[in-house]
């Protein structure tokens, strides 16, 4: 392959792979990832098996469990996932150093400096593909092309746990022949405004000219242009600072009382900010979630001025925009979320910003004391907000989702 040399590799089905691994039993059966049937969380990860039945990731528990009442439903263990992740990108990594970790589960690798060392492209796939099933037990699928749109459209033509190579002079035949949806960003919205004008595959998009996209599509017309001809001059990045971290609650229950909503909310951004700091990452964006009784799920989003670690902030932020998400007017919630996004290492000096390291020295203390007594030892929040939060945990319940980290 001349030119760019790029991979994406994507483990099949992960969480549920790696309950089948540790657990034979399970082999052949469906497996879903994210609570227990009676919960009211979402899957996390389904086998292949219980796809078969509807089920995906995203779907509420309860409705994968009418669709699939056989399937074996399990809330899974973060810490154990995040292990194998680690295996997967430090196999990766012997590779290349230009390796991009898009999730857990999810890499790109840009093999075009080191293709000397490659003299022969398809057998690095097949030897890459080969050495993650032997050396994590895994089934992984892996697409290759000169650019990252392309690499990961293959990948998903190789699930599950095959190879699928684009060669330069192959790609517009590939897309040609793929369904418009597999674009990326083209969602149900933009679908419907194809349809009416009878585009269905990729290779009927590519007939539009830029203009005529942009009319309908706006900014987004041009970048789908540039898709529908294989197009990504995207780079593969290397940087290890995460793209956001958040932590968000599914509630056994709906909760309409704003005060202990509040309070949850409060507890999440303390909750946030751990790794925040423990990573020394300072967030430039904070971001609220709400999804209300009827799963219809908004979300508000604040730039700051200048990046933020420290839980005060933090929450003050999410307060202003949780206080726009939930008026009175609106039905009751059974999900609240925070997120931090555009994190950068290092908080930038401000000439009008005088320094302190009262904050810094004072959350350091809190790690100490969690570190030792674990983290429900000591909460910062106002003392009010504490009553409504033992209210909220001994009268209410809640479910704590896994720590999300995206890259």
């Amino acid at each position: 392959m001349k030119g760019r040399w790029i991979l994406h590799i994507d483990i099949d089905a992960f969480f549920a792979a790696v309950e089948k691994l540790l657990h034979p039993s399970l082999q052949g059966k469906p497996v879903i990832v994210g609570g227990l049937p009676h919960e009211r969380g979402v899957v996390s990860t389904a086998s292949y098996e219980a796809r078969k039945y509807g089920v995906h990731s995203g779907l509420p528990l309860q409705k994968a469990y009418q669709l699939c009442p056989q399937g074996v439903f399990l809330r899974g263990n973060y810490q154990i996932y995040e292990a194998f992740s680690e295996k997967f990108f430090r196999l990766l990594s012997g590779y290349t150093p230009d390796t991009e970790k898009a999730s857990m589960d999810e890499a790109y690798l840009d093999l075009t400096r080191c293709r000397i060392l490659y003299p022969f492209f398809s057998r690095t796939l097949q030897e890459i593909h080969r050495r993650i099933q032997k050396e994590l037990g895994l089934s992984v699928s892996i697409g290759a092309a000169s650019n990252k749109l392309l690499a990961k459209l293959a990948t998903a033509q190789a699930k599950p746990g095959g190879v699928v190579e684009i060669e330069p002079e192959r790609e517009k035949e590939f897309l040609k022949n793929l369904d418009v949806e597999n674009l990326p960003g083209v969602g149900p919205k933009a679908q419907a405004i194809l349809r009416m004008l009878n585009v269905h595959k990729i290779g009927d998009l590519q007939g539009f000219p830029r203009a005529t996209l942009h009319s309908l599509f706006g900014l987004n017309g041009k970048e789908l242009y540039l898709q529908a001809r294989g197009i990504d001059s995207r780079p593969v990045v290397t940087s290890s600072v995460p793209r956001s971290i958040s932590r968000e609650t599914t509630f056994l229950k709906d909760i309409w009382n704003q005060r202990l909503l509040l309070a949850h909310l409060a507890y999440l951004c303390d909750r946030l900010v751990l790794p925040l700091r423990q990573k020394g990452l300072f967030a430039h964006v904070i971001e609220v979630t709400a999804r209300y009784s009827d799963f219809c799920t908004e979300t508000r989003r604040k730039t700051l001025l200048t990046p933020l670690q420290e839980r005060g902030e933090i929450f003050s932020a999410a307060h202003d925009l949780f206080l726009d998400l939930f008026p009175s007017s609106r039905n009751s919630l059974r999900l609240v979320g925070v997120k931090a996004s555009e994190l950068v290492e290092g908080k930038p000096l401000s000439l009008f910003e005088p320094y302190s390291p009262k904050q810094e020295k004072l959350g350091g203390a809190v790690e100490q004391v969690r570190e030792k007594y674990g983290f429900g030892s000591l909460l910062t929040i106002r003392e009010k907000m504490l009553e409504d939060l033992y209210t909220l945990k001994k009268d209410r319940g809640f479910v704590l989702k896994t720590a999300s980290l995206t890259k």
